[in-house]
C-alpha cells in the first residue's frame, strides 16, 4: 500500500477515534467537555425570567373549575436564572412572592401582582427593573405542567425537611407528606412547592421550592433522563407560555444537563418581614445579590461581617456549642446555636455550609476554617437572618476535639 494511503487510513482512523469519543462524552458525560464544545448547547450567557402562577379558575355552570390552560394567575413562583456558558454556571435568585416593588403603572405592591395585572411582559418589565440587571426571555409554568412533567421523569427524590399536612378542598390541595427523603409524584411535589403553612410562611415555601430545583437539576444530570427529554419539552409547550423557541429551550436544556453541582447557585433574595407580612428587601443587598447574579465579583467580606447560625446535626449534644468557640475563636460572629427544630430530618453525616446569599467566598472561608470539611451549598435553606449556616455533622467531631484541647 502506498504510503499516502496509509497516511489517509491513519486520518480516517483518528478522526473516527475522535469523533466517537466526543459523541460518547456528549452523551454519557457533557460536563466533560467546555460549553462551547458541546453541540446544541447555549453559547451566549442568557437571563430567564421564570414564573409559576397560581391556579385560575374558571366559571362553568355556577361552578369554579380550574383553568389548566390559563396563565394569568399571580405568580406564586418568581425565579431568575441567570446560564452563563462563559464561566459554565447556572445561577437561580428566587424571588419571595410577598416582595414589595414598584410595578410600572400600578404603583408599589406585592410583586406577584405583576403577571395578574399584565402578563409576562410587565412581570419582566417589574423584576428587571426591580433587581437592576436586563432580563432576555421569560417562562411562565402553570401548575399542571409541573405535575406532568415530574411524572414523566419518573418522580423526584427529595429531602422533606418536616412534617407538612395540609388540606383546602377549595385550591385542591391534599398534601401529606413526612420528614426523610422520598420520591414525590406529580401532585405530590405540586403540594410540597406551594406549602406555605408554617412559621416562615412564603419565605420557607421559596426554601422549599429550592430543595425542589436542586432535586430536579440532580436529575437531570443523570442519564437515564435525557430520554424524555423531546417528551418534556412536548409537555412545555402544552403548559408554559414562553417568548423562546424551540431551539432556545433545548440548547439551554442541554447547557444545563451538563452543568456540574458545584457551578450551580439556588439563592433567595435577602431581606425581613414587614408589619403587614410583606418581604422588604433592602437596596443595598439587592444591588449586591444581582452583581452576583451576572456573574460580578464582590469584594471579600471580613471574617466579622459573616453571620453565622449553627445546626447542630451530629449525634454529639454538645457539638454545636464546641463550634461555636471555634468560629469565635476564628474571628465570625456566631449568632445563634441550636438544633434542628422538631420534626425536621436528622442529618449525622457530612456537615453542609450554606451560602445564604450567593457568597459562596464566604462559605469557602468557613470551609477553610474547619480544616477543610463540609460541602459548601450555595441556597437559602438555613437560616433567613445569617449569611451562613452551618449544618454541623459527625464529621466535625475530631476538629473540635483538636481546638478544644490546645
Amino acid at each position: 500500500m502506498k504510503s499516502s494511503s496509509w497516511f489517509i487510513l491513519f486520518l480516517f482512523a483518528a478522526f473516527l477515534g475522535v469523533g466517537t469519543g466526543y459523541m460518547a462524552t456528549l452523551i454519557l458525560r457533557p460536563g466533560l467537555l467546555p460549553p462551547i464544545l458541546r453541540w446544541g448547547s447555549l453559547r451566549q450567557p442568557s437571563t430567564v425570567l421564570m414564573l409559576g402562577v397560581d391556579v385560575v379558575y374558571a366559571q362553568q355552570s355556577g361552578r369554579a373549575i380550574a383553568d389548566p390552560r390559563a396563565f394569568n394567575g399571580r405568580s406564586d413562583t418568581i425565579m431568575v436564572g441567570r446560564l452563563d456558558p462563559i464561566r459554565n454556571t447556572v445561577c437561580l435568585l428566587s424571588i419571595p412572592r410577598d416582595t414589595r416593588a414598584m410595578i410600572p403603572g400600578y404603583g408599589t405592591q406585592k410583586i406577584n401582582a405583576a403577571n395578574a395585572l399584565g402578563g409576562p411582559e410587565l412581570a419582566r418589565q417589574t423584576v428587571s427593573s426591580f433587581l437592576g440587571v436586563p432580563i432576555d426571555h421569560y417562562l411562565v409554568l402553570n401548575v399542571h405542567g409541573l405535575v406532568d412533567l415530574v411524572d414523566e421523569l419518573g418522580g423526584i427524590t427529595v429531602e422533606i425537611p418536616k412534617r407538612m399536612r395540609y388540606i383546602d378542598w377549595t385550591a385542591k390541595l391534599n398534601i401529606d407528606l413526612r420528614p426523610g427523603f422520598h420520591t414525590l409524584t406529580g401532585n405530590q411535589a405540586m403540594g410540597f412547592v406551594r406549602f406555605r403553612h408554617d412559621a416562615l410562611g412564603d419565605i420557607g415555601r421559596v426554601q422549599r421550592q429550592e430543595i425542589f430545583m436542586r432535586a430536579v437539576l440532580d436529575q437531570a444530570l443523570k442519564p437515564e433522563s435525557w430520554p424524555h427529554i423531546p417528551r418534556l419539552i412536548e409537555i412545555v409547550k402544552s403548559h408554559v407560555l414562553t417568548d423562546m423557541s424551540d431551539a432556545e429551550i433545548l440548547s439551554m436544556v442541554t447547557f444545563t444537563r451538563a452543568v456540574p453541582r458545584a457551578n450551580q447557585q439556588l439563592v433567595m433574595l435577602p431581606g425581613r418581614f414587614s408589619g403587614t407580612g410583606d418581604w422588604l428587601a433592602d437596596e443595598g443587598d439587592v444591588r449586591q445579590i444581582a452583581a452576583r447574579l451576572m456573574g460580578s465579583d464582590w469584594p471579600r467580606a471580613n471574617k466579622t461581617d459573616v453571620r453565622i447560625t449553627i445546626e447542630n446535626a451530629s449525634t454529639h449534644p454538645d457539638l454545636g456549642r464546641r463550634l461555636a468557640r471555634l468560629l469565635r475563636a476564628k474571628g465570625y460572629d456566631v449568632v445563634s446555636v441550636r438544633g434542628l427544630p422538631p420534626g425536621e430530618a436528622a442529618r449525622s453525616g457530612m456537615t453542609r455550609i450554606i451560602a445564604q446569599r450567593a457568597n459562596r467566598d464566604e462559605a469557602e472561608m468557613v470551609k477553610m476554617d474547619l480544616s477543610g470539611h463540609g460541602e459548601v451549598v450555595a441556597a437559602s435553606v438555613g437560616d433567613i437572618q445569617s449569611t451562613v449556616t452551618v449544618v454541623a455533622g459527625d464529621d466535625l467531631e475530631g476538629v473540635v476535639a483538636e481546638f478544644s484541647i490546645r
